[in-house]
């Protein structure tokens, strides 16, 4: 599967009336506002998420990007040295769910809060 299709199914989970078009999903959110998300690529590699809050009569809100390693580090793996160390690259695809967390931590601050909350 690639990074568009889990970051869509990952979006359809939390927001089943997401409207996906042309590489980029539009979420409601409350206040007319709505958020757009698209993937983010650096280096000719997709590592992380832009969204952009759209207010329906004024326009742009506000726009962030989040990127792979903006996530919390994992405990890495000793690398190869000397004769075993190939010219390889290794890109380890994002962590697409713990990216979506991070931008739902982002989105909660242009929703209404519950009145249980309150």
């Amino acid at each position: 599967m690639t990074f568009w299709q889990e970051l869509q199914t990952v979006i359809r989970v939390r927001y089943p009336d997401a409207v996906c078009l042309g590489g980029a999903c539009y979420l409601r959110l409350n206040g007319g506002n709505l958020a757009k998300v698209e993937s983010a690529s650096s280096g000719g590699y997709y590592d992380g998420l832009r969204l952009t809050v759209l207010n329906r009569l004024s326009g742009p809100v506000d726009t962030v990007s989040l990127r792979s390693w903006d996530l919390p580090h994992r405990k890495r793996s000793e690398s190869k040295r000397g004769e075993d160390a190939g010219w390889d690259v290794c890109r380890p695809s994002p962590d697409i769910g713990a990216l979506w967390e991070l931008a739902e931590e982002y989105l909660r601050l242009f929703r209404e809060p519950d009145s249980k909350m309150r």
